[in-house]
């Protein structure tokens, strides 16, 4: 790959406007999810509601690089932010997807998440973070994809643009020329 392509990326994150963009994907995500929920009657599932607190730790990552995108420091975090909820929300997906696939003896997902003592998203936020039913057959799909489908899809497309924003980071803005003085 060519360096002007992560030079580029590395000026895209060093200004507010990628993680401006990655905060209202974020939001569009978990809007579309509260949709779902309230306007379609969809309920969601345990697996439904650790992929919403993924989609939402995309958020705290863009508005952690909004903070200060100058400071390379704060992009590698917010980057590596974004790269473990997209790897955590892709294992998450992968497990939604298998047990919407399975068949035989029906739903084994559980109506209690368990989220960790210090962060009880769902008792902060029963509203988006509360599963409400079993993991079971969707008949929702767009383009012939299941939810889960799409879901698997973003969070691929996450830990790839989460990758490059990471490499991007490690190359150096300007060039060497100390090589040439020797």
């Amino acid at each position: 790959m060519e360096l002007r392509v992560l030079r580029f990326i590395q000026k895209f994150t060093s200004g507010r406007t990628c993680w401006f963009l990655l905060f209202l994907f974020s939001a569009t995500i978990e809007s579309c999810a509260l949709y779902f929920q309230y306007g379609l009657n969809l309920r969601p599932c345990v697996e439904c509601v650790y992929e919403r607190a993924a989609i939402a730790l995309f958020g705290v990552c863009g508005l952690a690089g909004m903070l200060m995108p100058a400071v390379k420091v704060m992009r590698f975090l917010a980057s590596s932010g974004f790269l473990a909820s997209s790897i955590f929300g892709l294992v998450v997906s992968v497990e939604h997807y298998l047990e919407t696939v399975k068949t035989g003896f029906g739903a084994t997902c559980r109506l209690k998440a368990d989220f960790p003592s210090f962060l009880p998203l769902d008792e902060w936020m029963p509203f988006m973070f509360r599963p409400l039913d079993t993991c079971g057959p969707l008949d929702w799909s767009f383009l012939s994809l299941s939810m889960p489908e799409w879901i698997v899809i973003i969070f691929s497309c996450g830990i790839i643009v989460s990758a490059f924003f990471i490499l991007s980071q490690l190359v150096r803005t300007t060039p060497r020329y100390d090589r040439y003085y020797r």
